[in-house]
């Protein structure tokens, strides 16, 4: 038999059915069930989120940072300084100006004491001689208006004890250098009344009439010289 026609053949009803030989009982054939797959689970959607990945810092970042800090702080502390320095200098230049000030008005207050000494040691001398040279004149008053031998022993001796005091007070005084001309030749005047007056009471306690009239014109010149005196002493107060 050959090979290519060793199969069978099958002839095909018109209508589709396949034909069977007479008498044959129809062959049903059990088809197996067939298997139904279940329907593959459809996967929800969801978003994906992209992780955002840390970003490496440059190396350079924090070296630079620390320098833009220091920088700031370098110039708010250099501004500082500035500020205080501008201040300082103000400062000291109202200081020094203050200063100054302050040295005006002390020598000020020095020339003014110096002054205000000065014119209480005029004072003080002029009280002195005032009051010491009225006594004087009143003594040598009473020594001119005296008629008896008491009452001019008395007045002489009165006299000579307020004119040696008022050569002590003139001594211990503080002299102006204003005045010192005129309390020169007061001093002179004193001095040469003094003696006058010494001269006439020793005549008039040893009756001795030529000391009592050389004392006497010698007292009358000392207090010529003293007027002279306190004539010169009112020309330097002017």
């Amino acid at each position: 038999m050959d090979p290519e026609y060793d199969r069978v053949a099958t002839l095909d009803h018109p209508n589709g059915q396949e034909l069977l030989p007479p008498g044959a009982a129809p062959v049903v054939a059990e088809l197996p069930a067939p298997v139904i797959e279940a329907p593959a689970p459809v996967a929800e959607p969801f978003t994906v989120t992209p992780v955002k990945q840390a970003r490496q810092r440059p190396r350079w970042l924090v070296p630079a940072a620390i320098a833009a800090v220091g920088l700031i702080a370098s110039g708010a502390l250099g501004y500082l300084f500035y500020s205080t320095n501008t201040r300082l200098d103000a400062t000291r230049q109202r200081l020094a100006a203050t200063q100054t000030s302050l040295d005006s008005t002390k020598l000020e207050l020095t020339n003014l004491q110096a002054d205000a000494a000065k014119k209480k040691a005029v004072a003080d001398y002029v009280l002195m001689y005032t009051v010491d040279a009225g006594k004087v004149s009143t003594d040598y008053g009473q020594v001119v208006a005296c008629n008896s031998y008491s009452t001019c022993r008395t007045s002489a001796q009165q006299a000579l004890q307020d004119m040696q005091a008022f050569q002590s007070d003139r001594q211990s005084a503080t002299v102006p250098a204003s005045l010192s001309a005129s309390d020169s030749q007061l001093g002179d005047s004193l001095s040469a009344g003094i003696a006058a007056l010494q001269e006439l009471i020793t005549g008039m306690d040893s009756n001795n009439v030529k000391k009592v009239d050389d004392g006497f014109n010698k007292l009358n010149d000392s207090m010529l010289s003293m007027a002279k005196a306190e004539s010169a002493l009112g020309a330097e107060l002017k």
